[in-house]
């Protein structure tokens, strides 16, 4: 409720009611296009060396509902830059989200449920839920919700792995895929 007084000659108050409708807003705060790039190079007979880390990826989250973020690829394979036809699944390299916001991202009775709190996800094609909201919520500005994706490639503690891969690679080749985060907003309050 507003009292306005009046220009003229007027000093009666005059009672106004107003009301305001605000639909949630949710803003993911990133690049357009993130393109997720590695280089490789091989030493010799199944030894191999990284000429290219993957950059990490800073993005910030305004709302003021409750939000999922999933992180997925646009397809299923990294393509190599020079000879297209050489291609290595996503699921090479894996991931973990670091918060930078003051919103805690420490489990279910936080801010934040940070599902690579603890561990590697590995990229996939299908999206994969990172961050919930927790009971005490996630809404907020990109003070309270700011985060940084560090990639990890995933082959270099596993020599298995890295042997199925092998056939893969080529001299100083560079793999890329662009990759997409998902912001929806939460339905329910404390739907984990």
């Amino acid at each position: 409720m507003f009292l306005i007084q009046g220009l003229v000659a007027q000093d009666i108050p005059q009672q106004v009611n107003v009301s305001v409708g605000m639909e949630p807003m949710l803003r993911l705060n990133i690049q357009p296009d993130v393109e997720l790039e590695f280089g490789i190079i091989e030493i010799n007979e199944e030894l191999y060396h990284v000429t290219k880390e993957p950059e990490d990826v800073l993005f910030s989250v305004e709302s003021t509902t409750s939000w999922n973020l999933a992180i997925s690829s646009d397809q299923p394979y990294f393509i190599g830059e020079n000879d297209p036809k050489l291609k290595i699944p996503v699921e090479f390299v894996g991931f973990t989200v670091e918060s930078r916001g003051t919103n805690w991202d420490n489990g279910v009775f936080s801010n934040i449920i940070n599902f690579s709190k603890d561990t590697i996800l590995e990229l996939s094609h299908e999206r994969t839920r990172v961050l919930t909201n927790g009971r005490r919520n996630n809404l907020g500005g990109a003070d309270k919700n700011t985060f940084i994706v560090h990639w990890k490639l995933l082959w270099e503690n596993n020599s298995l792995r890295m042997k199925t891969l092998a056939q893969n690679f080529m001299v100083d080749e560079r793999y890329k895929v662009n990759v997409q985060l998902t912001l929806t907003e939460t339905l329910c309050r404390n739907c984990y």
